[in-house]
């Protein structure tokens, strides 16, 4: 029986593949448990319509991302530490200070986990790499300064 999977099944496919599947097997487990649904061809057109939707959805995702990487490429930040007089911070700059600083100097509101940035012990410039999307980031300069 041809069925198109409407949930990931081990084994069997993915989510809104069409797959070729024993009667019983369809019969007794995927349709019961809305697994799969018969295939149709008005079911088909609508999984084509929803992977269609689905793929020009990702590549606004993409589009954005890029366009946000270039507003980030050309970035500076600055974020001001409590240092000694060797240039030593107390404490550590983290990608946390790194994120609150793009969100209040440049408006731009990204999340701590999306920023790779090694802990700053010392004053001077640094490079943080924000993962903006799978496909896309973006490398920002740090410039820590003393308070």
């Amino acid at each position: 029986m041809k069925v198109i999977l409407t949930q990931d099944v081990a084994g069997t496919g993915r989510a809104g593949e069409v797959r070729e599947v024993a009667d019983g097997f369809a019969r007794n487990y995927l349709l019961p448990q809305r697994m799969a649904q018969p295939a149709q061809p008005k079911a088909e057109a609508q999984i084509r319509a929803q992977k269609e939707r689905q793929r020009h959805r990702v590549e606004a995702e993409v589009v954005a991302a890029r366009e946000l990487a270039a507003r980030l490429g050309s970035a500076e930040v600055e974020i001001t530490a409590r240092a000694g007089d060797t240039g030593k911070l107390y404490g550590a700059v983290v990608n946390i200070d790194v994120a609150e600083a793009l969100e209040s100097q440049l408006g731009i509101v990204i999340d701590r986990r999306k920023i790779e940035f090694e802990p700053a012990h010392e004053l001077g410039e640094y490079e943080a790499v924000v993962k903006i999307h799978a496909e896309v980031e973006a490398r920002v300069r740090v410039r820590v300064v003393a308070a």
